[in-house]
């Protein structure tokens, strides 16, 4: 690290520090903005740290009260107990992976077709349905219950 102090007519006298091939200028106002945001970080580093080792604390003791009492190796929680540990340490959740059948009903209008039977296959042909999250959806049946021209 090499440093330097420089002082120009007229400027403000600034400090230079190279640090592996990189030349660093501070002014008094920007060395002091530096030295405040350290302590600032330091702090908020120490209060990680507290609440981490808080955590640690908490888990430990999630598992050590559930500790089967026969001084065996087993510990026993339900999915739920875990959530709330989860929860309690601002993590998400254990999940379970959920299927569904749902019913759409639909009113489609403006088909143009020669007949009713034209009408309910043009219509079967062209209901698509998505789904905008994870996941996976495909149409089992598509069911027109009632036809009718439009008046």
């Amino acid at each position: 690290m090499t440093m330097y102090y420089t002082e120009l007519d007229g400027a403000e006298p600034t400090v230079s520090i190279q640090v592996g091939g990189t030349k660093y200028t501070f002014t008094s106002e920007s060395l002091t903005k530096l030295i405040e945001e350290r302590d600032s970080i330091k702090e908020e580093l120490g209060q990680v740290q507290r609440k981490v080792k808080s955590m640690g604390w908490d888990v430990r003791e999630f598992f050590e009260s559930r500790k089967d009492s026969n001084n065996t190796d087993d510990i026993c929680c339900t999915v739920e107990d875990i959530n709330e540990l989860l929860r309690s340490l601002g993590v998400d959740e254990l999940t379970t992976t959920w299927s569904a059948t749902v019913l759409i009903t639909a009113t489609i209008t403006g088909i143009e077709a020669p007949n009713k039977e034209a009408a309910e296959e043009i219509i079967k042909d062209n209901i698509d349905v998505n789904y905008n999250d994870d996941g996976d959806i495909w149409v089992d049946d598509v069911d027109v219950q009632s036809i009718h021209p439009e008046s």
